[in-house]
């Protein structure tokens, strides 16, 4: 498996400061961005093969905007249960990141309906978490 360590070579091969420095004034939350655009961090995904505990350890990862948005790319679709769903939609930082685990990853699961419905009016996720999925479910 790659290391969290390749990953990052990665990400500063892509880097773009001009992209970083305009999130960071919008008020991105991140410690480090890297300022990749989502085809970017797609074609690091396509390198990648799905796993569980490389998605994990990208997602703890919560002071790296990209590792982020590349852990929705590389959970496995047929490992996760609707207890990590939740476990997911409760630690999302940003709206960015609850539409990318929607779109990437959510609206996938077979219960994701069900997902939606039970996560509206849930106090632990945020609100613009459950309206990403809804909105990725239309």
């Amino acid at each position: 498996m790659i290391s969290l360590q390749d990953i990052k070579k990665s990400f500063y091969t892509f880097r773009n400061g001009i992209i970083a420095d305009t999130l960071r004034k919008a008020g991105m939350p991140y410690k480090v961005i890297f300022g990749l655009q989502i085809p970017q961090i797609a074609a690091i995904a396509r390198e990648q093969q799905p796993s569980m505990e490389l998605a994990d350890a990208l997602w703890e990862d919560k002071e790296v905007r990209e590792s982020r948005i590349l852990a929705t790319y590389l959970y496995p679709r047929e490992e996760v249960t609707e207890k990590k769903a939740l476990e997911l939609l409760s630690a999302v930082i940003t709206p960015e990141e609850s539409d990318m685990l929607a779109f990437r990853l959510l609206k996938h699961l077979p219960f994701a309906a069900e997902l939606a419905d039970k996560i509206e009016s849930d106090p632990q996720i945020p609100a613009y978490a459950a309206a990403s999925l809804k909105r990725h479910l239309s």
